[in-house]
């Protein structure tokens, strides 16, 4: 009882700064002038009024290789692609500075109906799910224009999302049909095929340069939104559901560059996080148009490399960064030091730094890398020096930084204190020896 007593007071005590949820974080100012939100004012500016956010479903981005400079610092500059499903449209930024779009609702080679999912490449092809023709349709970007190819599929009953990995292998979930397609390049016309109940969004990774395993996999959301379903080899290895995370409605997905999956809820208007084996993290946002409020989001997209994060909403599209956050904080005196543990919802450089009542540094219990996961260090009161400090009240600082580009921007930082109560051990001095050495 004592114990739980010490760390209820430990926890009221605790200080964190910035004391919001922090999974995401806005970029700075000088990497996007401020605008991390972008709505129908904006796309009104960008087109002339011509298209309007209208059901925006899936999103994709990559870095295009014509607009790769190695002799530039470009890296975070992507090509963003977008579904506008109500108005049969792809939106996308023809330069770094200017939005165009493709397609309008029919069922011509240009053009699409009500489509959903969109997946690019870094060569210039795009795939789009067009749902209401039963097709997957390729698109060849040559500048700031696309055009279409032939096909990739036809005759689907609803293709719904459509996913590339590393190695130009195509997946195309088939929400009527309860089926995933798997294409081995652009040119396979016999696609093996898998039963899956009812799925939407479809995402994968291997073979990817900015990955941190090699590994392959592919994660489906199944039972028209309810479940999660992760296959190797197109084999089911781990599965989630939505009472795992207190979801409501799973829609798109998106693998990071540690393989965590992160996954849209419309109707909680959050996003889930979970881990490469479908372990659930955390959920980020509420309702809302706020800032750290979500509208029914829908398309989400990352580029790996630096942990940036787009998100499709109800009437626009939100920007962010991956960050880290910490739950299940827990910090228990000992008497001569402390024993804590915390939950870290992202691969996470960590270092905790105990203080004295003077302010002086004696002692860090942990510094370095740490995987999303339960994090728990000891401290037995003993200084850097090999020393045991005196009794009084401490400083415990734990200071957190993702592995992306927010680490030179964004710090979670923890505060806590606790007490070293048990005075030193006593030392035991030699016996002197007396004045004949007896």
């Amino acid at each position: 009882m004592m114990a739980l007593t010490m760390v209820a007071v430990a926890i009221a005590s605790l200080y964190v700064d910035p004391p919001e949820p922090t999974m995401l974080v806005f970029p700075p100012f000088g990497h996007c002038m401020g605008i991390y939100r972008a709505g129908t004012g904006e796309l009104a500016v960008l087109l002339g009024g011509l298209v309007r956010f209208d059901d925006p479903q899936g999103l994709s981005c990559v870095k295009l290789d014509e607009w790769d400079d190695p002799t530039s610092s470009d890296d975070d500059e992507l090509a963003v692609y977008g579904v506008n499903s109500g108005s049969s449209h792809v939106i996308y930024n023809a330069t770094m500075y200017t939005l165009g779009f493709y397609g309008g609702e029919g069922s011509g080679p240009t053009q699409l109906m009500h489509p959903h999912g969109v997946a690019a490449e870094p060569s210039g092809g795009v795939y789009v799910a067009d749902t209401g023709n039963g097709r997957v349709v390729r698109l060849r970007r040559e500048g700031q224009r696309m055009s279409p190819s032939s096909p990739l599929a036809t005759g689907l009953s609803e293709p719904w999302d459509v996913a590339l990995n590393g190695r130009g292998e195509i997946f195309v979930t088939d929400r009527a049909g309860s089926m995933l397609l798997f294409f081995e390049s652009p040119s396979d016309s016999t696609p093996d095929t898998l039963c899956v109940d009812r799925p939407r969004g479809v995402g994968a990774t291997g073979g990817e340069r900015w990955s941190s395993r090699p590994d392959d996999f592919v994660v489906v959301v199944t039972g028209d939104g309810t479940g999660l379903l992760k296959l190797e080899n197109l084999e089911p290895v781990a599965s989630a559901s939505l009472s795992s995370c207190g979801g409501s409605c799973f829609n798109y997905l998106a693998i990071d560059y540690f393989g965590n999956v992160w996954v849209t809820d419309s109707v909680c208007c959050v996003i889930h996080k979970f881990d490469r084996d479908l372990d659930y993290l955390d959920s980020f946002g509420s309702p809302g148009t706020g800032d750290r409020e979500l509208d029914g989001p829908t398309g989400i997209a990352i580029w790996e490399r630096f942990g940036q994060v787009f998100v499709a909403e109800r009437e626009g599209a939100r920007y962010f960064w991956i960050g880290t956050d910490v739950r299940d904080w827990e910090l228990t005196e000992t008497g001569r030091g402390f024993a804590l543990s915390f939950f870290v919802m992202e691969t996470s450089t960590i270092l905790a730094e105990v203080t004295s009542p003077g302010g002086e540094l004696v002692y860090w219990p942990l510094n370095g890398r740490f995987p999303a996961g339960e994090v728990a260090c000891e401290w037995d009161g003993v200084s850097f020096q090999g020393t045991e400090v005196p009794e009084g009240e401490y400083e415990l600082s734990v200071t957190l930084k993702a592995t992306y580009s927010s680490r030179n921007y964004f710090r979670k930082l923890l505060e806590d204190s606790f007490s070293i109560t048990e005075p030193p051990a006593p030392t035991e001095r030699p016996e002197r020896a007396g004045r004949n050495g007896g």
